[in-house]
């Protein structure tokens, strides 16, 4: 069983060897076919004209994003069949234990995912396990992809023009824990105080996954945010906190909406742009497909 860890926890041989299972997916174009689904995702708008998409502005943003992670992570361990599991960023941890500045963080150097984007290099990163990739732009007339013309991912930790000075932290963890009992409901857009809307960001303003987002800027602000392997370190810590919140709550029973909601929102809808096609409620439950959280 994959056993998914903090990312700074692990043995340094071993994020090597995770960062190197994502270059072998980026060189075979596994990894970029990641990047399309999550742009696709985000241009299919539930209802059409509406800000609510497949797989955010909704109740299925938590269960789509536990899908695709669970299919990189089985794209990696068919790469690396001795990995443990797809590794997450403790983001909430970060200012806490870095004097109050989370670039600080050796999490932003070479051994890890690369440093902050260079300014005299047009904010890219240039050191680090994936400062050769080119990321993919999304072409929004046409609809296609295309690579960029210079290799290098952009950063902007914190100092992105229009982003974010600040990072979330562990007491809005655990207020959305604590406070918000209820995962979602109607009319299931950004103005529901539930855990779903608490955590994706935006309720209360942009705060906790949102805000991730915004302070790591570049390449991690558009629907291409795949782009950046920083991306699944992110996201997986997301589903982290989720599943938390399903412990101390109710794993399959509290998922709202079962019926009634937007299309690919409900229970028993199927979610779209995904590799494999899975109804919402098939991923409720972790210990059914298979990982666990350290």
């Amino acid at each position: 069983m994959p056993v998914r860890r903090n990312i700074l926890s692990m043995p340094l041989e071993e994020v090597k060897r995770f960062t190197a299972a994502l270059n072998v997916l980026k060189d075979d174009g596994t990894y970029d076919a990641f990047t399309r689904r999550h742009m696709d995702a985000m241009s299919t708008a539930t209802p059409a004209g509406s800000a609510r998409n497949v797989a955010h502005q909704g109740p299925a943003f938590l269960p789509w994003h536990r899908a695709s992670l669970l299919e990189l992570e089985n794209a990696l361990l068919a790469v690396d069949p001795t990995l443990e599991g797809l590794p997450y960023w403790m983001w909430e941890r970060e200012s806490e234990l870095n004097g109050g500045d989370p670039r600080r963080s050796r999490f932003w150097t070479a051994d890890y995912v690369g440093s902050d984007g260079a300014a005299e290099s047009g904010n890219r990163v240039l050191d680090g396990p994936f400062a050769s990739w080119v990321a993919l732009l999304h072409e929004g007339s046409t609809g296609s992809f295309v690579p960029r013309s210079t290799p290098g991912l952009v950063r902007r930790l914190g100092r992105d023009p229009g982003g974010i000075r600040t990072f979330p932290d562990q007491a809005q963890v655990t207020e959305a824990l604590d406070r918000y009992t209820v995962y979602d409901a109607a009319p299931w857009d950004a103005t529901v105080a539930g855990f779903r809307n608490r955590l994706e960001g935006w309720h209360g303003g942009s705060r906790l996954h949102n805000q991730v987002h915004l302070w790591v800027g570049g390449d991690m602000l558009p629907g291409t945010s795949p782009n950046d392997p920083v991306f699944w370190l992110h996201h997986c810590n997301i589903d982290r906190i989720w599943w938390a919140w399903q412990a101390r709550y109710g794993i399959v029973y509290k998922y709202q909406p079962v019926s009634g909601g937007p299309a690919g929102h409900n229970r028993s809808d199927e979610m779209r742009h995904l590799l494999t096609p899975r109804q919402v409620g098939s991923v409720l439950d972790i210990r059914t497909l298979g990982y666990r959280y350290a």
